[in-house]
């Protein structure tokens, strides 16, 4: 038994100095045009998941989807989102592979991820993704807005999807 624990605790050392000898001699790719291994995508995926469904406000989305809230929110989305996300000039924006893992394409494929686990990441971010925390720099309600808007996006009223292309073109 007492070989057994030595064997346990021998392992988990070398496991350790493997994973600092790896970060002090600068053998892990970090860069953005890295492709990540499966395992990594697995397990940051599963993560980010399962952390962002625990913390997320309970309940759905307390504005109303009304015109005026999805304008609003297609402005914000323009301004803030759409140059990585994808918006209406294109629904693939060209920095969607330079990201690692890549920024997903919310107008392209709308995210089928409940409104609440969508604003904390909006809202808190994603670490070592290159998405950023919100929080301070739009209100909890213009986030809540530009999810609403995301979640539309397909089905817009007319005036509403002029409004977010009119948005798109930039000042006239």
């Amino acid at each position: 038994m007492k070989g057994f624990v030595l064997g346990i605790v021998v392992t988990l050392v070398a496991i350790a100095l493997g994973v600092y000898l790896v970060s002090q001699f600068g053998l892990y790719p970090i860069g953005a045009d890295n492709p990540p291994s499966s395992l990594e995508r697995r397990l940051a995926g599963r993560a980010m998941d399962v952390y962002a469904d625990k913390h997320k406000p309970a309940g759905g989305n307390p504005v109303a989807v009304t015109p005026a809230s999805l304008t609003e929110g297609a402005q914000e989305y323009e301004e803030h989102c759409a140059v990585c996300h994808g918006g209406a000039r294109a629904k693939l924006s060209p920095l969607r592979d330079k990201f690692n893992p890549p920024a997903p394409q919310l107008i392209n494929r709308i995210p089928h991820d409940k409104e609440s686990w969508l604003f904390w990441v909006t809202k808190h971010g994603v670490r070592m993704t290159g998405m950023p925390s919100w929080d301070g720099v739009l209100t909890d309600e213009e986030m809540w807005k530009v999810i609403s808007f995301i979640k539309q996006s397909d089905k817009l009223p007319p005036d509403v999807d002029a409004a977010w292309h009119k948005a798109a073109a930039g000042p006239s």
